[in-house]
C-alpha cells in the first residue's frame, strides 16, 4: 500500500502545478513619459493581449493611447468594484509602466491622476478567488505591503521603494508568461513561479551583459506575509534558503497557476482546479510535518488526499469520455 501510495504522489505531484484555463486580467498601462518607453508598454500589452486569446482568458487593457486618457484611474475603479468575489477564476492585474515613491506612498503613474499602493489596497476586496498582481514597473516593492493577504500572489520589480530607475521587469514578464522556454520543470506549462523566476534571470542577465550595475531586484510573494522572496533563494523551483523569522517560504502557490496550461489541465474545470489547489495545499502541509509524525499516520493522510486528487482525475477523465461518446453519435 505505501508503495502505491509513494508512486501515486509522485504522479500527482509531477501533475500538479494547478493552473486555470480561464482567467479574468486587468492590463495597465502607465504613461511612458518618452516615446521609446511607449514602445515597449505597448509591445507588454500586446504580448498579454495575445496570451490571453491563447489561454481563452478574458481581458481588459487600461492606458492605450487610443483609450480616454482622463479616465484610467477611473476606469481601473470600476473594473474593480465589477469583479465576482466569488469566482473559481483567478484575477490578474497587470501593471507595466513607471512607478514613484514619495516616501510616503508608492504610486502606478498613470495618464492622469496617478493611483496609490494605499488606494489600490483599499479598493480590491476581500475574495474567494486568487488573485494575482504584477508590478512591473520601478519603485513596486511598497505595493507587497499595501497589498499582501491570503489567497493573493504578488510580483514587484523592486526589493525596495528606492529603486526608482526604468525596471525592465515587466516588459520582459510579458514575453515569458507565454514562453514555453520558461517552464523550469519541464511538466508542458510555465507556472507563474517559472514565470518570475525567468524573468528575473533574463533581467540579470541584461545587466549582466551590458556591464551595468543592476538597479532592479525582483521579489514575490504568495503567503501573504508582505516580505517577498528573490529569485536567488530558488533553486529550480524550490526555495532553498530559510528565513530568520522561520515565516513559510514564498513560490508554492504562484507554482500551482499557469496562465496557459499543458494540454491535460485543458479538460479540468476552473472549480476542479480550485479544489485541486486546496487539496495540495493540504498534502504539501503534510510532507512539511512528516518528521512530527508517526509513520503510519503520515502514510494514512496521504493515502486520504491522493484518494481524493484521484477522484478529481477520474471525474475529469468520465467527463471526457461521455463527452466524446456524444460527438460520435452525433
Amino acid at each position: 500500500m505505501r508503495y502505491w501510495i509513494l508512486h501515486s504522489f509522485i504522479f500527482l505531484t509531477s501533475l500538479g502545478c494547478l493552473h486555470a484555463v480561464n482567467h479574468e486580467i486587468l492590463v495597465i498601462v502607465g504613461a511612458p513619459g518618452e516615446s521609446s518607453y511607449a514602445e515597449g508598454f505597448e509591445a507588454a500589452a500586446e504580448a498579454w493581449k495575445k496570451a490571453a486569446e491563447t489561454a481563452d482568458a478574458s481581458i481588459e487593457i487600461i492606458g492605450l493611447k487610443e483609450t480616454p486618457v482622463s479616465l484610467d484611474r477611473d476606469r481601473i475603479h470600476e473594473w474593480i468594484k465589477n469583479l465576482d468575489t466569488d469566482s473559481a477564476v483567478p484575477v490578474w492585474v497587470v501593471y507595466v509602466g513607471h512607478g514613484t515613491y514619495n516616501r510616503r506612498n508608492a504610486y502606478l503613474n498613470l495618464n492622469g491622476p496617478d493611483l496609490a499602493a494605499k488606494d489600490l489596497g483599499e479598493w480590491l476586496p476581500t475574495m474567494n478567488r486568487t488573485l494575482i498582481f504584477v508590478h512591473g514597473g520601478s519603485a513596486s516593492s511598497p505595493f507587497l505591503k499595501e497589498l499582501a493577504a491570503s489567497n493573493r500572489i504578488l510580483i514587484s520589480a523592486t526589493r525596495n521603494p528606492d529603486e526608482i530607475n526604468y525596471a525592465r521587469f515587466g516588459e520582459y514578464f510579458a514575453e515569458v508568461i507565454s514562453d514555453t522556454d520558461g517552464d523550469i520543470d519541464q511538466d508542458g506549462q510555465t507556472s507563474l513561479l517559472e514565470a518570475f523566476l525567468t524573468t528575473a534571470d533574463r533581467v540579470e542577465s541584461f545587466y549582466t551583459e551590458t556591464g551595468r550595475l543592476s538597479s532592479e531586484h525582483s521579489l514575490i510573494d504568495d503567503t501573504g506575509d508582505a516580505l517577498g522572496t528573490p529569485p536567488d533563494w530558488f533553486r529550480g523551483i524550490r526555495v532553498t534558503k530559510k528565513t530568520k523569522g522561520g515565516q513559510a517560504p514564498d513560490g508554492f502557490r504562484a507554482h500551482q497557476i499557469a496562465l496557459i496550461p499543458s494540454e491535460l489541465e485543458k479538460n479540468l474545470t476552473p472549480e476542479q482546479k480550485q479544489q485541486r489547489d486546496a487539496l495540495e495545499t493540504e498534502l504539501e502541509s503534510v510532507r512539511k510535518r512528516k518528521d512530527r509524525l508517526a509513520e503510519d499516520d503520515y502514510y494514512d493522510m496521504l493515502e486520504a488526499i491522493l484518494l481524493k486528487l484521484s477522484g478529481i482525475y477520474l471525474a475529469e477523465k468520465n467527463t471526457k469520455e461521455m463527452t466524446s461518446e456524444k460527438s460520435d453519435d452525433s
